[in-house]
């Protein structure tokens, strides 16, 4: 659900090992499952990632607002514009029947790598760290 991403450069290295690690492959899934949750807007559906990621793993703000936009472009999605109480209008994003459709293969997917993961490392177990 997460990938290592490598070769980030012109860092220092504390700057490298707070970017080090960020949300990947799954990206769509998680967002699906939180809009599934409850229909939200793009700023709120990046915090509810952030709570999710252990320590030192980043969400691409870009890249989020990207995928939901694809992710209505699909079908999975739809969205409005609402106003919120600051004044400012948000696009709030809801599921669809597609969007249920695909969430329920993104799980069966999901669980199919857990296992496959599962595996290696029931096998990394009893071969040694060596």
């Amino acid at each position: 659900m997460h990938y290592l991403s490598l070769g980030v450069t012109g860092l220092s290295p504390n700057e490298e090992d707070a970017r080090r690690y960020q949300t990947g492959r799954h990206l769509s899934a998680f967002l699906l499952l939180l809009v599934a949750q409850q229909p939200d807007h793009g700023g709120s559906l990046i915090e509810r990632l952030r709570g999710l990621n252990p320590p030192g793993w980043t969400v691409d703000t870009g890249r989020v607002y990207r995928l939901l936009r694809d992710l209505e472009k699909e079908g999975a999605l739809r969205s409005s514009w609402r106003q919120t109480m600051a004044g400012q209008p948000v696009r709030v994003y809801e599921m669809t029947a597609g969007g249920r459709a695909r969430l329920a293969g993104d799980a069966d997917e999901i669980r199919l790598r857990r296992d496959t993961l599962d595996g290696f490392l029931r096998l990394f177990e009893r071969t040694g760290r060596n």
